[in-house]
């Protein structure tokens, strides 16, 4: 098979760089060797590339910024397109809207969109996840309560179809297709290389962190619940529970203010009241400076970190929707959970919801989840490769404990071990998807495990 007809940068398992080329975020699959991988640095290359899997009937799939929590963008004995070189990012001051490609990292959309004119959208905390993979499946971050979803500031997508043909997307062309790629895009409809954002102008913000001892889990637990009624809180807050394991031995709330401190103390006094408070720190700061503390790039990355656990790439992440207040028995299951724990890395993490993402009807873009309290996403990391399956079992029997005070999954926080993932990821709009993954893909060119290719 000769593959001289591909553009851009081609690695083969021969190449010198090819070890570095295929591995995934995730250390727990680096035993993953694609036949080839392309880095696209043109559309015109993801065009080629599209055509020539197309005619030598290769399986491939889509990559951009490594993240996918079952490494579903990498494959055995198959082509991997990469977007991750497709990464401008051009910002119009003057319509304040900001043309993305797809491979971009987050913390460079950030950087540039700041440096640019004091704007951003919102997406992530992780520094190194790319926009197009988070803008796909919905996009939940930090000023998410105030400016939505990142889907909610996209404006247009530019796609390659499965003919090898760029497609425009947006509210006036090919809407079914501009519905569908907002939550329901991942690799299933085509090659997205392009993004266009509508950005919000940011300035001075507040950052908190409180913590306690484990053993007030429950009344921190109850307490936040309360206080982050998706309603009621003000908007301008995004707040994130992290309940660690008794191991670690603390509990913590993090958050993220569109304001200054004098404003947020008196929002904040349910949290402030809680007892036994070991740690507080509530910071003014510039919002990029915010951006790199909770990406952990900042100073105290242990407390400030909004994602995971600091310098361990090997991990089991999976998620779940809270709709309503747990019950004690909820809350009973939870504690019980993270008082037995493989190692001290395992933790589950709420963020608050509500706010802007609920402004927009759960039918209006393909992401369905916009009526819970908060997004839950169960997490375990470790070191020693002997100690995974102990973890992933943690995490997988957690969540299913948890199943009868749940709803649903994220889909960028994709579960390999979810069997009803259809309805979990996608609820009513799933069947809306498959119309859509048929006009657009008839021939189920974009395929991936867990992917509406499966369905249609």
């Amino acid at each position: 098979m000769h593959f001289d007809t591909l553009t851009g940068r081609v690695v083969a398992p021969w190449d010198p760089g090819y070890d570095e080329a295929r591995l995934d975020y995730n250390a727990r699959f680096d035993d993953i060797h694609p036949s080839l991988i392309v880095f696209c640095e043109t559309v015109q290359d993801v065009e080629e590339a599209v055509r020539w899997a197309r005619r030598h009937r290769i399986r491939f799939r889509i990559r951009s910024g490594r993240h996918s929590y079952e490494a579903y963008s990498i494959l055995n004995r198959g082509l991997v397109i990469d977007v991750s070189a497709i990464n401008h990012i051009d910002y119009d001051p003057d319509c304040r809207t900001a043309r993305i490609g797809a491979g971009a990292q987050l913390i460079d959309v950030y950087q540039t969109l700041w440096d640019q004119d004091q704007v951003t959208i919102p997406g992530g905390s992780c520094a190194t996840v790319g926009i197009g993979g988070l803008t796909l499946g919905g996009g939940f971050g930090l000023v998410s309560r105030q400016f939505g979803l990142t889907i909610d500031a996209v404006e247009a997508i530019q796609m390659i179809d499965s003919r090898g043909s760029r497609v425009d997307a947006s509210p006036w062309v090919h809407d079914d297709l501009f519905w569908a790629l907002r939550g329901g895009g991942n690799n299933n409809f085509g090659v997205v290389t392009e993004f266009a954002f509508r950005t919000f102008p940011v300035g001075l913000v507040t950052i908190f962190s409180l913590q306690w001892p484990w053993s007030q889990l429950p009344q921190v637990l109850r307490t936040f619940q309360e206080w982050s009624d998706p309603d009621d809180l003000d908007r301008r807050i995004t707040p994130i529970l992290t309940l660690q394991s008794k191991q670690a031995g603390h509990v913590s709330i993090i958050g993220e203010f569109l304001g200054i401190s004098a404003e947020l103390e008196p929002l904040i006094l349910p949290l402030l009241a809680l007892p036994n408070r070991t740690a507080e720190s509530i910071q003014e700061m510039t919002y990029i400076e915010a951006v790199k503390h909770f990406a952990g790039l900042g100073a105290d990355p242990h407390r400030w970190l909004a994602h995971g656990v600091p310098d361990q790439d090997t991990f089991k992440n999976t998620s779940a929707y809270a709709y309503r207040i747990f019950s004690e028995s909820a809350i009973r299951t939870i504690q019980d959970a993270l008082s037995d724990t493989p190692g001290p890395s395992c933790l589950v993490q709420l963020g608050g919801f509500g706010g802007t993402i609920r402004n927009i009807e759960p039918e209006d873009t393909a992401f369905y989840h916009r009526r819970a309290r908060s997004e839950m996403q169960y997490q375990a990391y470790w070191s020693d490769p002997a100690a995974g399956p102990a973890h992933i079992h943690w995490v997988e029997q957690f969540r299913r404990a948890m199943l009868p005070y749940t709803v649903g999954a994220y889909v960028n926080y994709c579960d390999a071990r979810i069997r009803d993932w259809p309805e979990a990821y996608y609820g009513r709009n799933l069947h809306r998807l498959i119309r859509t993954k048929r006009r657009w893909d008839p021939a189920n060119l974009f395929r991936y495990p867990q992917g509406l290719s499966e369905l249609s």
